[in-house]
């Protein structure tokens, strides 16, 4: 963070003193939540739902699951959410067919390597435009590489429509995603201020998405 910063005073250098630190109180920003849905469906008419007991993490070579307790707590939250608009969750894997929605889980983290160097040329849209310094002036670059890493992880919630079968009755083999929900942002070394930044992407997930709910008139 402390490099990512640099970058930020050398633009800011004539307005105003640059923090060598963040500012912890804004370490708990909420991640980005976006959401979109089906505009044909109509998730009143949908009773149950099946939620597996673990979240598909998409961030190594192989796909894994993430099923410790902090994992749980993301799945409880989300069930949470369901139950309260009316849907009943079904448990069982074996039944998992006879729910109307499925809802899945996925993970993703990764750390951006960024290296600089060389020649920059006009940056900061033309802040430090050429001549600003002299007749002689065409730029800047730095003499040693600059570089820095941050982290960042993304939760995505799909529900997939489990109504949409064949004649026969047996499931289809490509389910339509009704609704996708996706949560990002930076990931933090306190692992508590990250799962809470995820349990809020959830409730803001849902908070956004007011046309999840169940017909409770049938």
């Amino acid at each position: 963070m402390k490099k990512i910063l640099f970058m930020l005073c050398m633009a800011g250098l004539f307005m105003t003193s640059c923090e060598k630190d963040p500012d912890m109180g804004k370490l708990d920003a909420d991640l980005v939540v976006y959401t979109d849905h089906d505009n044909n469906t109509d998730f009143s008419t949908f009773h149950t739902y099946f939620l597996p007991d673990s979240i598909l993490e998409a961030s190594g070579v192989r796909a894994s699951y993430w099923k410790d307790e902090n994992a749980k707590m993301i799945i409880s939250e989300v069930e949470s959410q369901m139950n309260r608009r009316g849907y009943e969750r079904i448990t069982d894997p074996e039944l998992k067919d006879q729910a109307d929605v499925g809802v899945q889980l996925s993970y993703v983290a990764q750390t951006t390597q960024v290296v600089t160097g060389g020649y920059w040329g006009d940056p900061f849209g033309g802040w430090w435009s050429t001549g600003f310094w002299g007749p002689w002036w065409s730029g800047w670059y730095y003499s040693y590489p600059v570089t820095y890493s941050y982290d960042t992880n993304t939760l995505i919630l799909e529900m997939v429509d489990l109504t949409n079968k064949d004649e026969d009755g047996t499931q289809k083999q490509q389910l339509p995603v009704v609704w996708y929900a996706s949560a990002s942002g930076f990931q933090y070394g306190n692992s508590r201020i990250n799962m809470q930044l995820l349990l809020n992407g959830v409730d803001q997930a849902f908070n956004q998405s007011t046309y999840i709910h169940r017909n409770y008139t049938e």
